[in-house]
């Protein structure tokens, strides 16, 4: 029991801020004018439609695709992890010590059967592994801050399960002159609960106007074009349903009753609607026929929304030839390859780095444990290609270096480089 009681307070310690540094409440607007306020939380969720909801469910479904994969590392006087694991090929090893210099001493595996695994493997009795990373990042997109509930075992006081709270719901609070960066989590569900710190990982973008408390969603950054093309359709989908022009105008060259007039209209009416246009009226009377033609679209109108579309796909970093059809595929491959490198990377670089610091002691207080994503930018195979060849020429690398990296068995005559020519 001592341990996770030492693990909690070691986490409690580094959440400690002084009260100077937190910010003062600014008035917010939305507009330059300062004549709308800023929307809340809900009303940023209302507006997920759309250009917008694309957006955000490309950037969801691409960092689910991607999970994080746990490592374990071992130094010169540690013993052997006491979990299931594996080596790594020498591609995947090199990115680690990249993107992680201090483990360049370090033997590094990957863990193959752990209980953070499972854990993951079903987050509770609704949701899988990637519902939680999905809806973690659509919070994100949306709101700004994405928040995790752990249930915690009470007899081995690890998670048992991870509860996704929906972001509206939850307010940060932290009481006045306060050492803690947050005493603790408002939900405002069917009953109001205030959630421990502890329990609570919280997700979020940076906000420049709160670094320590809010999160600025790309939802947030656009939501003037989206709330004005969600305007746009409004006052279209009016214009077509109460509409007052009709078609046609019928005017009889002398004075008729309301129910001859009447008349004429049902005739019309069942002669032309559903399909009937095109055919023959044979008047019974002198009538003089005016053919009104009415404008569907404004085509400024259409330039507009076409410009708000490339503003609301710019903050949340998605590549114009995602959403358009008039592209090719070396335009998708460098539009791919742009979106994985500036949107995707970024975010699951982010996610990884809050794993590491709010889950993972709760299983290693030693702190070999961490969660890596594997860059998903495209590789240049054609330089990769030639790399490969240049090495094997020139005794760099032997062949069953080679053939490890592809994940090939080694073969008797291939542990001797060749000799350069």
């Amino acid at each position: 029991m001592r341990n996770p009681i030492d693990r909690v307070a070691r986490w409690l310690r580094r959440k400690m801020m002084p009260a100077a540094f937190v910010p003062a409440q600014a008035p917010n607007f939305l507009d330059a004018y300062r004549l709308r306020r800023a929307p809340t939380s809900s009303e940023l969720l209302a507006e997920l439609k759309n250009t917008a909801w694309t957006c955000a469910s490309i950037n969801a479904s691409a960092c689910a695709s991607l999970p994080p994969r746990l490592f374990v590392t071992t130094g010169a006087k540690q013993p052997p992890p006491r979990c299931a694991t594996r080596r790594l090929e020498p591609a995947l090893l090199r990115h680690l010590q990249a993107a992680r210099p201090e483990i360049a001493s370090q033997v590094v595996e990957e863990v193959t059967d752990h209980p953070i695994m499972t854990l993951f493997h079903q987050v509770n009795p609704m949701h899988n592994s990637f519902d939680l990373w999905e809806l973690t990042e659509l919070y994100l997109e949306t709101v700004g801050s994405a928040y995790w509930l752990l249930d915690i075992d009470p007899r081995l006081q690890i998670p048992s399960a991870i509860w996704i709270l929906p972001s509206q719901l939850v307010m940060p609070r932290r009481a006045p002159d306060s050492p803690n960066l947050v005493d603790f989590y408002e939900y405002r569900g069917q009953t109001l609960q205030q959630l421990p710190p502890n329990r609570v990982i919280c997700f979020r973008f940076p906000d420049p106007r709160d670094p320590y408390l809010s999160g600025l969603s790309p939802l947030r950054a656009c939501y003037e074009q989206v709330a004005l093309m969600s305007e746009f359709a409004a006052m279209k989908r009016s214009i077509y349903d109460h509409t007052g022009l009709p078609s046609v105008v019928l005017t009889p060259n002398e004075p008729i009753g309301p129910d001859e007039r009447d008349r004429l209209e049902r005739l019309g009416q069942q002669k032309f609607a559903r399909g009937g246009q095109g055919k023959a009226l044979v008047a019974e009377s002198s009538l003089s026929v005016t053919l009104l033609s009415q404008s569907m679209g404004d085509l400024a109108a259409l330039a507009d929304m076409k410009a708000t579309k490339t503003d609301i796909a710019n903050a949340f970093h998605i590549p114009l030839p995602f959403l358009v059809g008039e592209t090719n595929l070396a335009n998708m491959q460098a539009a791919d390859h742009l979106h994985k490198s500036l949107a995707i990377v970024p975010r699951i670089r982010r996610r990884d780095e809050k794993l590491n610091e709010q889950l993972i002691p709760f299983f290693d207080p030693t702190g070999r444990l961490f969660f890596h994503s594997p860059d998903p930018t495209p590789a240049n195979q054609m330089l990769l290609l030639q790399q490969e060849q240049s090495d094997l020429k020139h005794g760099v690398r032997t062949i069953n270096e080679v053939r490890t990296a592809r994940g090939m068995p080694p073969v008797t005559w291939g542990d001797k480089p060749m000799k350069p020519v």
